[in-house]
């Protein structure tokens, strides 16, 4: 790239139709663009370049230049162009500060240039012109400023249009995929049902005991199938909306553990919920049955380890992003969770427990459902020896 070359003296008219001079009367304009001058610099000149102090004012009175700034890999990103009437390197007349970005001629250009000590020198004695000037440059300091905010906001809509399209395909998908697995699924664990009774040491014609082991293995490894094809469903749920209804938080949170004792009986696990007033809540009862269900699940299955053991839940008053909400923890007193695995907890097939069976879905599906559909947050508080205490804040209303 060139450098600027050198130019002639400027005619007195040359800044009229400037936005920035607009508010100069011919005369004070005729009196600024004495003090400056004009050049020509072909394509690929550098003009300004980021970084350095600021010294001077350009007007660009013919061509295009390009706006870039560098990034954090030393390359450089567009950010914009500038043509025949537009200003750049304004902010230089006020603070004489370093460059916040370079500018670089695309095309031959015709550049008017006023240095800040010049011009400062012929200001300095009028307030009135002073006070255009600032009136002008804070003017075109908002208008950038709302254009920016604007392409900014416009930038992140996009964005969240785009992930929420990404996010409704995937979903569509997981869904669709276990409802077209569930038919092949079910005649398969039937006919593995109907193998292993066939293969019954002396009830079946199959008896042997080379068929029973297989038999037992595809019936295990089906019914395993079958229970990831229902996590990935309830993942797939957590982003589906339900009915809203006129709830009790508390009595939700008793009717849940009660269900949880009849579905598993076979688990020692006692489940306390904290009495206390009326909780009451405008929400989806479906995606917070499902949450309960899987930290009960969880308490029982990782922290006592399938052993006996007790889980206390409290709800109480708090504020969400100071909006009202109702804060539900969930604890137990169980084998509590190494530091280095809390940041990880919530992620799909995240599990210590894998050998004894466990998928590492089920606070995934916990995770994604209080932050999906029920617009709350999730904490996990853990200590090996100490028990895992998991805080849900949801609003009172959704």
């Amino acid at each position: 790239m060139t450098s600027a070359a050198t130019g002639i003296t400027t005619p007195g008219g040359i800044l009229d139709g400037i936005v920035l001079f607009e508010a100069f009367s011919p005369e004070e304009r005729a009196a600024v663009a004495s003090r400056g001058r004009v050049f020509d610099a072909p394509a690929g000149t550098v003009l300004m370049r980021e970084g350095d102090v600021a010294s001077s004012l350009y007007v660009l009175l013919d061509g295009t230049v390009r706006v870039v700034r560098n990034d954090p890999f030393g390359g450089q990103v567009e950010v914009g162009f500038r043509r025949a009437g537009d200003c750049f390197g304004e902010m230089a007349l006020i603070d004489g500060g370093a460059r916040s970005a370079s500018v670089i001629a695309a095309t031959p250009v015709t550049v008017f240039e006023l240095e800040r000590d010049l011009f400062l020198a012929l200001i300095s004695p009028s307030p009135d012109l002073l006070a255009k000037l600032l009136r002008e440059l804070s003017r075109m300091i908002r208008e950038v400023s709302e254009r920016v905010v604007r392409e900014d906001l416009e930038r992140r809509a996009r964005i969240a249009e785009s992930a929420l399209a990404r996010q409704r395909a995937i979903t569509q998908a997981v869904t669709g995929l276990a409802h077209e697995l569930n038919t092949p699924l079910g005649v398969c664990v039937t006919a593995a049902s109907h193998l292993q009774d066939l293969a019954r040491p002396g009830t079946g014609p199959l008896s042997s005991e080379e068929l029973r082991e297989p038999a037992a293995l595809l019936d295990a490894n089906l019914a395993r199938a079958v229970e990831l094809v229902e996590a990935f469903s309830a993942i797939a749920a957590c982003q589906n909306s339900e009915p809203l209804e006129a709830l009790e938080l508390r009595r939700m949170a008793e009717d849940a553990a009660a269900l949880f004792a009849v579905q598993h009986p076979d688990l020692p696990l006692v489940i306390r919920v904290a009495p206390g007033p009326a909780c009451p809540w405008i929400g989806c009862a479906a995606h917070l049955d499902r949450v309960l269900h899987h930290l009960f699940a969880n308490a029982a299955a990782h922290g006592y380890g399938g052993g006996s053991g007790e889980v206390e839940v409290t709800i109480r008053p708090a504020t969400l992003d100071a909006v009202p909400a109702w804060s539900l923890t969930v604890r137990d007193r169980g084998a509590g969770i190494p530091a280095s695995n809390l940041p990880t907890l919530t992620d799909a097939f995240f599990t210590t427990a894998r050998g004894r069976g466990h998928k590492g879905l089920g606070l995934a599906v916990v995770f994604n459902t209080v932050t999906g559909p029920l617009g709350g947050r999730l904490v996990i508080d853990s200590m090996p020896g100490d028990g895992t205490t998991v805080t849900i804040t949801v609003p009172q209303e959704l």
